[in-house]
């Protein structure tokens, strides 16, 4: 399950609903992941949500979407959204 830490998602429910962002860690609980944008939520400060709430983005190429899980910073997660934004013509 660790091979998804870096996974670019979109939310599928709650506030960001809509909003890309990449996997950056697991908290305790089972059926959780922790998620973080660059913007809003940062790396620093992830945000719980459950695994049935967000979905991996599709029609993208995997390595387009998959972020170096040791390099994970706000400022490369934030390029990585506005690429795949750019990308995808999803307005902004």
């Amino acid at each position: 399950m660790d091979d998804s830490i870096g996974r670019l998602v979109v939310s599928l429910a709650g506030r960001d609903k809509g909003c890309i962002c990449a996997i950056v860690g697991y908290p305790d609980d089972e059926g959780y992941v922790l998620v973080a944008d660059g913007k809003v939520r940062k790396v620093e400060k992830p945000k719980k949500k459950k695994l049935k709430h967000i979905k991996p983005i599709e029609g993208i190429p995997v390595d387009k979407c998959t972020l170096s899980a040791s390099k994970l910073t706000n400022r490369l997660i934030r390029e990585s959204v506005a690429e795949i934004v750019m990308y995808m013509d999803i307005p902004s």
